[in-house]
């Protein structure tokens, strides 16, 4: 009697999303929590949520010198998408910047809610068939729009971080929807970029 081996397979993992991945690290042990914590909890799914969590401040907050400090990760994420990389890579200097818990707590109670409802948008639909040619056009988008975040325009940072958030969003859950919102923003903030520079250029020929 021929007896035919079971095989056993594994079991189906859920997606890592960033508002898990918040909450662990909020709960977790340790008195500051690093970069390279963050990244990696989220594992191979870590350039989308990471996109959105980099954009997020320039939308929401207008600290002064804040688009500096996004924009250079989101170039490095770029990079590697564009490169075809499968997980993310951080320089040492960057993995290693951390914040105390008591801190991060705050940043979490506050930005959860948002996190859940921008993570609730998204889901797979109408993706392109060539998922590596798709990546590398989200991470040639997201390094123009950061750097547009470089430059010193005030209140112009909004439109291209919007823009990296839709190309997250799309990117996340392979939803092709949320990818021509994204490059369409992205042709939409260089627009606006270009009618701010272009407008003040104008204003300061007038004066001189």
């Amino acid at each position: 009697m021929t007896i035919n081996p079971t095989v056993e397979t594994m079991p189906s993992t859920a997606p890592c999303r960033l508002s898990d991945v918040l909450r662990d690290l909020e709960s977790g042990l340790g008195p500051r929590i690093a970069l390279g914590d963050l990244v990696s909890s989220l594992r191979d799914r870590s350039f989308a949520p990471l996109m959105v969590l980099f954009a997020v401040p320039n939308v929401f907050l207008y600290l002064p010198g804040s688009s500096v400090i996004t924009g250079f990760p989101l170039m490095i994420l770029a990079l590697q998408l564009i490169a075809g990389r499968s997980s993310v890579w951080l320089p040492r200097a960057l993995s290693n910047r951390s914040v105390d818990r008591a801190s991060f707590e705050p940043i979490v109670h506050y930005s959860l809610p948002w996190v859940e409802r921008i993570e609730r948008l998204a889901r797979p639909r109408f993706w392109p068939g060539a998922t590596a040619s798709a990546d590398r056009l989200i991470g040639v988008a997201c390094l123009l729009m950061a750097l547009l975040l470089f430059l010193p325009i005030p209140f112009a940072n909004g439109v291209p971080a919007l823009a990296i958030i839709a190309l997250g969003l799309a990117l996340s859950e392979q939803d092709g929807v949320w990818l021509v919102i994204g490059l369409l923003a992205s042709v939409f903030a260089v627009v606006f970029v270009a009618a701010i520079i272009g407008g003040g250029a104008f204003v300061l020929a007038r004066v001189f």
